[in-house]
């Protein structure tokens, strides 16, 4: 009994590990995207930049001083799955030990997922979608995160490049 007992439980625990990877959300973004995806970065330096900035308003630069880091993903559209794809290997490979999923939708168009994780310096959002995945850090709060638009004019001008 207790032989059946030990290896249900290892059992178990190789399930879960199956369902959570163990990468963090930087290195498994590293390792899923590919030359032909889209990519974006700043960092808490370049959010600094920006917060000098003399012609922002001060609304602006107060929220840009809570952002230490943005990621994002855009997929390539040469192959219609490859969102899809994206976001069922981020899955599998990224600890998300610690996030809690705020919201997900499936349909056949589209996946979509949100996770915050709570931290004493910084909080992290994320968000993946089979349009594109965004990771952000800082010292924001789900209040603050309705004001993301801003920022998403900023990167979504950078992909237009």
């Amino acid at each position: 009994m207790k032989a059946k007992l030990i290896l249900f439980l290892l059992s178990l625990s190789l399930f879960s590990a199956a369902q959570n990877g163990n990468l963090s959300i930087d290195k498994s973004l590293e390792k899923i995207t590919t030359p032909d995806d889209s990519y974006f970065e700043v960092t808490k330096d370049m959010f600094a930049m920006l917060s000098e900035s003399k012609n922002a308003s001060p609304e602006f630069i107060n929220y840009i001083k809570q952002l230490h880091k943005l990621k994002m993903v855009q997929p390539a559209r040469t192959n219609n799955d490859r969102g899809d794809i994206l976001v069922k290997t981020f899955l599998e490979n990224t600890n998300l030990q610690g996030y809690t999923r705020l919201m997900t939708r499936q349909d056949r168009h589209e996946v979509l997922h949100f996770y915050k994780k709570e931290g004493k310096s910084e909080n992290e959002f994320l968000l993946l979608s089979s349009d594109m995945i965004i990771y952000i850090t800082g010292t924001l709060d789900l209040k603050s995160i309705g004001e993301f638009q801003q920022v998403m004019e900023i990167a979504g001008s950078a992909f237009d490049m």
